[in-house]
């Protein structure tokens, strides 16, 4: 019966996310490739390269590629168990190198027997929620108070983008709109104007007006 691999997958500048797939023996390098796409939810149509890397997680070996290269091994014809000579073996997974250019990192952290009726690779444990492909892992804020700004800010913006021009007034709508605010001011001055604007002055009775200090 075939040996199966699990590797612990991380990203190499995004911290909380990783991914725990057990991959066959006999599965390829494109088949691992394909459930780490489907364990972080990335487009599954760009260029992806292995490398055996060092303890210090330092390219050491051939690449395996997803597509036709110079110098490079087919990931789709090279079987994982065939490169595997250390109980620790590490693989650095880069994706899209032209454009995302993501890094992954593959450490290898149990070796067992596989299960009757069970298809590899599968993906065996997941923690953290995977970044968008597009957007510049290195660019990723890490403080959650931070975060929270910038996603908050993000959303006004999408909101300020969704008014239309059509809802925008224009000069003539905004004078009209200035014209009717006077009106109403001055209806409702006269509303609460109990004495009117003009005072009549025969009727103020003059012995009611106190000129000085209140004689005894």
């Amino acid at each position: 019966m075939s040996l199966v691999f699990r590797f612990r997958v991380t990203f190499e500048d995004v911290d909380g996310v990783v991914r725990m797939i057990d991959v066959s023996a006999s599965n390829t390098f494109k088949d691992f490739h394909h459930k780490i796409q489907e364990a972080i939810g990335f487009d599954n149509i760009q260029e992806a390269s292995f490398f055996k890397a060092n303890d210090i997680w330092r390219k050491d070996g051939d690449e395996f590629c997803t597509e036709e290269k110079e110098n490079t091994q087919e990931a789709g014809t090279s079987e994982l168990g065939k490169f595997i000579d250390d109980p620790h073996q590490k693989f650095l997974y880069v994706y899209d190198p032209k454009n995302g250019d993501w890094h992954l990192r593959a450490e290898l952290i149990k070796l067992f027997r596989a299960e009757a009726g069970v298809t590899y690779p599968l993906i065996f444990k997941s923690e953290g929620l995977a970044p968008k492909q597009f957007i510049d892992p290195k660019l990723i804020i890490s403080d959650p108070s931070a975060k929270l700004f910038k996603e908050a800010d993000s959303l006004i913006d999408g909101l300020t983008d969704e008014i239309s021009e059509d809802e925008i007034p224009d000069d003539d709508d905004l004078e009209d709109d200035f014209d009717e605010d006077e009106d109403e001011i001055e209806d409702e001055k006269d509303e609460f104007n109990l004495f009117g604007d003009e005072v009549d002055e025969s009727e103020i009775d003059e012995s009611q007006i106190n000129d000085g200090l209140p004689t005894e």
